[in-house]
């Protein structure tokens, strides 16, 4: 379960980051598309992030909040 809950948490986290690096890393060389397509998946990071909390508290255990 430990490592479950890790990869629901690492997961969109990770994305949300690499999303912002190589979006810097593509404004700065003015390539915006990419940067159009790294904001993209950073709100995908993001909203994975929200579902996998809502999972997480949803089928969680009983009393655990």
């Amino acid at each position: 379960m430990f490592a479950l809950r890790a990869w629901l948490w690492l997961v969109p986290i990770g994305m949300i980051v690499a999303s912002a690096v190589f979006g810097v890393v593509a404004a700065l060389d003015e390539r915006w598309g990419l940067v159009a397509v790294m904001a993209v998946m950073g709100v995908f990071g993001l909203a994975l992030l929200v579902f996998h909390t809502w999972l997480m508290y949803r089928f969680g255990k009983p009393g655990a909040e």
